[in-house]
């Protein structure tokens, strides 16, 4: 049973699923490069492993960009069990929380022998640093036009304070100074709430790296706040956490961690502006103030492994399957925290996580969609989506063409589209306003209705189209939807289209219905245009000196054939500036 990284890393050896690179690699833009390459390959590629990186700490990437890699993190074959697995946990879950004492419980529900528990040590505190120095962290430059170096989806720990459990959330943060970080709160994750809901002026919080791999997996998935997630991983591992005191802090952190960064946010601190870095949307993130977490002390295993997750291309080709485990943590619970006919949730992989969905919903009374869009975007497990697509429950959500099929039979723009305003992720650029935008809900549901009669010659009822072109429905006359994208767009890369599309509209701004055509703008837009009163961001892609660079010691990485740099298809997108598209 995996419990600690080095372990999985060692099945990851024995499945041939883990490379080793001796050669130093320079953690500044060259790490990613490496496996943004490494992640494009078909499956996901390997895991990588960097030895000698520049650093005092080893570092291993692209480690849950496969499914095969997922499932041995979960101890498991399949993705398919991995469900069943967490489906069980919130089963059970239900049983204690349903109060009933006439209920007999079997040995399967007993929870109880899952709790965490306390003990004075753990191997995460074998060395200490006081005072602490994050220079010796390995914070990376993953983008050329970075302003910060920074580490990516890291669990932060801290107290719930309403119940006596430890919230668990993934984070962003960017280095500061030798004892401080920034770090990113989304405003409607639970993070945020229990730090401006505190009673306290300073709030202690935690950092970690490393340990069971399932903490940065689980981290990263959205979960009700009466799920301990420390209980959730000792039930997956049928033995339960171990917790160790914090030596600087009155928090407690799972001994098996590889690195543990001590510290506290103070509430009523003022925000630091935030640097510019490359995001996991494909594009920079620009403008916004953050909090700083003061370190006060850090503590590792005298062998440490520090596992990164390097922010993804465009396309999201270094977390295309962790998209499909996230849709699987979110489902297993949909009915119970979201919606009662919701039965089968896809989140595609050409979006941020969350960002679009589509539900499968058990369809019956009039209105019930508008409903399901309502309780969709009202939930804190589903509150940031942008885009929603409801098929019927028949549908398989993970089939493209499926859910093609149903938009072409069953979707009217002007009868089925249902347009809201809520928050969005702060790394949302369309949106009008930092973490405030549109949403849009496409209802491609059976309406009982004549279906309309459509030519199987048109394989997508969108139709990607460039701005300057006057009359793209002749291309296809039965296109529902009409996307224009920049002269500089390949439209037969449908994948970087429907990326475009999600990341560079509003809902509300950008997209009309005219003569019964939904009608979307994911064009690039600029300061001064309607409704646009924030930078526009540029793309983010390795720079040609990087990936030269690379190409010259390929070879000498011995980690297999040639690879071209997946970021020289994004080339003809950037646009003159940095960080900041300065046109």
């Amino acid at each position: 049973m995996i419990h600690y990284l080095d372990k999985y890393l060692k099945t990851l050896i024995q499945e041939k699923e883990l490379i080793t690179i001796n050669r130093l690699v320079d953690p500044n833009l060259e790490i990613t490069e490496i496996t943004d390459r490494q992640s494009s390959l078909p499956h996901g590629g390997k895991a990588l492993l960097f030895d000698n990186n520049g650093t005092s700490f080893p570092v291993v990437t692209n480690l849950f960009n496969s499914k095969k890699r997922i499932a041995l993190a979960f101890g498991l074959d399949n993705m398919e069990d991995v469900a069943t697995r967490i489906s069980a946990f919130y089963e059970a879950i239900s049983q204690y929380q349903s109060g009933n004492r006439f209920m007999k419980k079997s040995p399967a529900y007993d929870l109880t022998q899952y709790v965490p528990r306390t003990s004075r040590s753990g191997s995460c505190q074998e060395i200490a640093l006081f005072p602490p120095d994050l220079n010796r962290i390995p914070f990376l430059r993953n983008r050329p036009f970075d302003e910060a170096h920074s580490l990516h989806d890291v669990p932060m720990i801290m107290k719930n304070p309403y119940m006596n459990s430890y919230a668990i959330e993934s984070v962003r943060i960017l280095w500061h100074s030798k004892t401080t970080v920034q770090i990113r709160l989304e405003a409607g994750s639970r993070a945020a709430f229990f730090v401006n809901d505190s009673s306290k002026g300073r709030i202690p919080v935690t950092l970690f790296l490393g340990g069971d791999p399932l903490y940065t997996l689980t981290g990263n998935f959205p979960h009700t706040a009466d799920i301990d997630l420390m209980l959730l991983g000792g039930y997956l591992r049928k033995k339960p956490i171990v917790k160790v005191p914090c030596l600087s802090q009155p928090l407690e952190v799972p001994e098996n961690c590889d690195l543990v960064i001590e510290g506290y946010i103070e509430k009523n601190a003022q925000t630091v502006p935030t640097a510019s870095c490359g995001e996991n949307t494909g594009f920079y993130s620009i403008g916004g103030k953050e909090p700083l977490m003061h370190v006060t002390c850090i503590t590792h295993r005298k062998n440490p492994v520090i596992p990164l997750i390097t922010p993804s291309l465009g396309l999201a080709c270094s977390m295309r399957f962790v998209a499909k485990a996230f849709s699987i943590f979110v489902e297993t619970n949909i009915e119970q925290s979201v919606a009662l006919e919701a039965r089968k949730l896809c989140y595609p992989d050409f979006s941020k996580q969350g960002a679009a969905a589509i539900v499968a919903v058990r369809k019956y009374y009039p209105g019930q969609v508008h409903k399901v869009a309502n309780s969709f975007w009202g939930s804190d497990l589903t509150g940031l989506n942008k885009l929603l697509i409801v098929v019927d429950e028949h549908v398989n959500v993970f089939d493209r063409h499926q859910v093609n099929e149903s938009i072409r039979k069953h979707y009217n723009p002007s009868r089925d589209t249902f347009f809201s305003r809520g928050p969005l992720s702060l790394n949302d650029h369309a949106a009008p306003q930092r973490g405030f935008g549109g949403k849009i809900c496409i209802d491609a549901t059976d309406k009982h209705v004549q279906p309309q009669q459509v030519s199987s010659a048109s394989d997508d009822p969108c139709l990607f189209y460039h701005k300057s072109e006057t009359n793209p429905l002749s291309r296809n006359p039965e296109a529902k939807i009409l996307i224009a994208v920049d002269e500089e767009v390949n439209l037969k890369k449908r994948e970087m289209c429907y990326w475009l599309a999600i990341n560079q509209a509003d809902p509300i701004r950008d997209v009309n219905i005219n003569n019964g055509i939904l009608h979307v703008d994911a064009c690039i837009k600029k300061q001064g245009d309607r409704g646009i009163t924030r930078p526009w961001p540029n793309v983010c892609c390795s720079s040609l000196d990087t990936i030269q660079a690379v190409d010259n010691y390929w070879e000498r990485l011995k980690i297999g054939k040639p690879v071209v740099s997946p970021s020289l298809q994004f080339h003809a997108l950037l646009r003159p500036g940095n960080a900041q598209i300065s046109e």
